[in-house]
C-alpha cells in the first residue's frame, strides 16, 4: 500500500480500531478488512509519535479483548457440539436440573 502520509496511516488505523471496537459490541457488524503495510513513507514525524504510540496501545487492548471473544465462543461451541445430534421423533429427553 503506497500511502500518501502518516497522518493517512494513522487514520485509517483509527478508524479500523474503531470499527473493531464495534463489531465486538455488535457481532452482525462489517468485518474489518486487512489491508497491507504502508511503504515509501520514511521515518514517522515527531508530531505523530504520540499518536501512533496511544493507537499501539489501544491495539494491545483490543488484541485481549479479541482473545477473550475467541475464548468464550470456544467455549460456547464446546457446548453447542455436546448436544447430541438429531434425535428419532418421539424420542424422550429428560433434563436432570437437580444434579
Amino acid at each position: 500500500m503506497l500511502a500518501d502520509s502518516w497522518d493517512e496511516v494513522l487514520g485509517r488505523l483509527e478508524a479500523d480500531l474503531d470499527a473493531v471496537e464495534y463489531r465486538l459490541r455488535d457481532p452482525a457488524a462489517p468485518v474489518v478488512e486487512a489491508w497491507p503495510l504502508p511503504t515509501g513513507l520514511g521515518p514517522i514525524p515527531e508530531r505523530l509519535v504520540r499518536r501512533a504510540l496511544a493507537l499501539s496501545d489501544r491495539q494491545e487492548i483490543l488484541a485481549g479483548l479479541l482473545e477473550e471473544a475467541k475464548a468464550k465462543t470456544g467455549r460456547h461451541l464446546a457446548v453447542v457440539r455436546s448436544v447430541p445430534p438429531n434425535r428419532a421423533v418421539g424420542t424422550a429427553i429428560y433434563l436432570d436440573v437437580k444434579g
